[in-house]
């Protein structure tokens, strides 16, 4: 992409043909795509193919045209996804889209082979939880979350979040093995488990903002807050596990 052979919009050839002008096996084909989608260079479209959308990593403020643009607004957004996401999640676990957990999973391979490079946006894995966000049926909920992350990108989300992108960074593999954990959880049905993985997830992003030095003594204190209301279940309740 970085060479111009593709433009953005252009559709990539297939697996086949691909590994075969590249002299590679197709499981190392699937994997540099899968790379390549999670650092936003290209996307999986149903029906359509394998997308390029850039010809860089794309940031994030270029990408959401309604990131968060202050750090009031980054609070703000923790909260509203510690409230929404969890439940979601346990919700769509009753009843997940085998596609989309298909889609999820090839982009979760991708992260795993990017962690650690030091030009992944900030906000990069957010192209998984919107991937994870699709597993769940009900559109209404689906698009909840996914306006959420939209917004939860930018300058200033970036400056809460970039300890954990910094190369070699653990907190990113650890990152990497919650995503995972949610994934099989939605797999096997267990919302209650797909539920907590999310929240102890999005916990580490709360913790990063309460110990980022750029935001104001007001809103990190905001922050340990909101930290102490959702860890430990005290946040709004979990829907009852599906029987």
């Amino acid at each position: 992409m970085e060479q111009g052979r593709w433009q953005v919009g252009d559709v990539l050839p297939t697996e086949v043909d691909l590994a075969e002008e590249f002299g590679v096996s197709r499981p190392t084909l699937r994997e540099a795509l899968s790379a390549l989608q999670f650092a936003g260079y290209v996307e999986s479209r149903r029906r359509r193919g394998t997308v390029v959308l850039s010809a860089s990593p794309v940031p994030g403020v270029a990408r959401h045209v309604g990131a968060a643009g202050s750090f009031a607004e980054v609070v703000d957004l923790l909260e509203a996804r510690l409230a929404v996401e969890p439940v979601v999640l346990a919700l769509a676990a009753a009843d997940p889209d085998p596609a989309a957990l298909d889609e999820a999973q090839d982009a979760l391979s991708g992260m795993a082979l990017v962690v650690g490079a030091d030009t992944i946006p900030a906000d990069t894995d957010h192209r998984l939880h919107v991937l994870i966000a699709r597993v769940c049926r009900n559109p209404l909920l689906r698009e909840q979350v996914i306006a959420l992350l939209d917004r939860a990108s930018g300058p200033f989300w970036q400056q809460t979040q970039a300890v954990a992108w910094q190369p070699d960074a653990a907190l990113c593999r650890e990152w990497a093995e919650d995503h995972a954990g949610i994934l099989a959880a939605l797999e096997r049905g267990d919302g209650v488990a797909a539920a907590a993985i999310s929240r102890r997830h999005l916990l580490t992003a709360v913790a990063n903002a309460a110990n980022c030095a750029q935001m104001p003594a007001s809103e990190r204190w905001r922050v340990r807050r909101l930290a102490e209301r959702f860890h430990a279940g005290r946040g709004p309740a979990d829907p009852d596990p599906v029987p």
